[in-house]
């Protein structure tokens, strides 16, 4: 599977917010084709975390760059570097 960058911006482009982060990590999730239950087992972390992240309700650097690799993205698409 892949993903077209053209899709959207980087956190490290832009300033975002939790809310921005959240709806790029969403939006990422579903152009790969992953459903959370996918996503989960391929970071080894849970649904409601997933869940979490995807509602804004914080996730640090640690945590978005497993996803990132999970979705064969940069480490540093959600992380403003």
């Amino acid at each position: 599977m892949s993903i077209s960058m053209n899709n959207f911006e980087t956190a490290s482009e832009k300033n975002v917010s939790g809310g921005q982060v959240a709806a790029a990590v969403a939006e990422a999730r579903l152009a790969v084709g992953y459903s959370l239950e996918q996503l989960a087992v391929t970071t080894g972390l849970t649904i409601d975390q997933l869940t979490a992240v995807e509602n804004g309700e914080g996730a640090d650097a640690a945590l978005l760059h497993r996803i990132a690799t999970a979705l064969g993205l940069p480490a540093a698409t959600f992380v403003g570097v």
